[in-house]
């Protein structure tokens, strides 16, 4: 099956499926970080004010590694051409780095809790991935090996790699990894619901998760792939997915064995039986408590007895 990339013209504009599809991973995954953001207790609108700085930065850094690392290719003779996204030329590794780094100025400049928050937006990234990921589809790239397995998907040859251009049916690898973002995002939402209810875990355990799970899926999907960027003599995938596993780990023992530092306050849910016991000592003191009919004759006639109440009136 050939798809055609431009999904419509205005004018001379070609608007692109791969753009669309985007924007829509953008929009799934924001729509399902705000909806945990006022499960968690936050406020959805922090999510919203975020999401133009983010996607924004997330996007100029995907262009900024992809041309890195594929300068001789892409720029060395143009390198106004480095500006030109529309030629094609992004990567989710960059996409990644620089996100975060938006979420911390931001949470940082508004005084709001990165690690709270990276948490309410974790899932919402690997679902905006799982979508965005079709768009390599459409564009017939980011395919792997070639495979005679019932699933593999036709490849035009104007679109095959050199050397590989008598194989029909390659790996579909974007849809391998479609598939792990759609259920690490089912996997990281639960966990990010739990860190709320549950004392072992720590705001921040979601991203630790989200690094060491990507890494490893990326790593394997990456070896099918025949159009991947290097550094060096080695994938680039490969060496950004090594530097992920080892920021997990590290990053899941320094909160939890090295931080010292105090986490925004659990919801009502987590909150201990000495709290709920002051709770409703304090309520009694403040509410007027209520005699029992039975009592209010006693309380009465015990007064005219010796002009003093024996028992609380109301």
């Amino acid at each position: 099956m050939v798809t055609d990339p431009v999904a419509f013209a205005i004018g001379p504009l070609a608007v692109r499926w791969y753009g669309i599809l985007i924007m829509l991973g953008v929009l799934g995954g924001a729509t399902l970080a705000a909806r945990l953001a006022g499960r968690k207790g936050e406020n959805p609108d922090h999510l919203w004010n975020m999401v133009p700085l983010v996607v924004f930065v997330a996007i100029a850094g995907a262009r900024i590694y992809w041309v890195m690392l594929d300068w001789q290719t892409c720029c060395a003779a143009d390198p106004w051409q480095a500006l030109n996204i529309r030629g094609g030329g992004i990567s989710i590794h960059g996409a990644i780095a620089f996100g975060l780094l938006a979420i911390w100025g931001f949470t940082r400049f508004n005084k709001l809790g990165f690690f709270r928050w990276v948490d309410i937006i974790v899932p919402g990234m690997a679902l905006g991935q799982a979508i965005g990921r079709w768009g390599n589809f459409t564009n017939q790239e980011a395919f792997g090996s070639p495979t005679t397995a019932p699933w593999g998907i036709f490849i035009s040859p104007q679109r095959r790699p050199i050397g590989y251009e008598n194989f029909e049916y390659f790996h579909p690898t974007f849809l391998y990894e479609s598939i792990y973002n759609l259920l690490a995002c089912i996997v990281l939402y639960q966990l990010a619901v739990r860190i709320d209810r549950d004392r072992r875990l720590r705001d921040g355990d979601t991203l630790w998760v989200y690094l060491i799970g990507y890494a490893v899926a990326r790593f394997a999907i990456e070896s099918l792939r025949t159009d991947s960027l290097l550094i060096g003599p080695f994938k680039a995938a490969h060496v950004i997915s090594a530097i992920l596993l080892i920021i997990g780990f590290v990053g899941l023992g320094w909160r939890h064995i090295g931080w010292r530092g105090e986490d925004k306050p659990r919801l009502a849910a987590t909150t201990t039986a000495a709290d709920t016991t002051e709770a409703m000592r304090v309520n009694t003191e403040e509410a007027p408590a209520q005699t029992p009919a039975h009592l209010v004759g006693k309380s009465v006639h015990a007064r005219k007895g010796n002009g003093e109440p024996t028992a609380r009136e109301t």
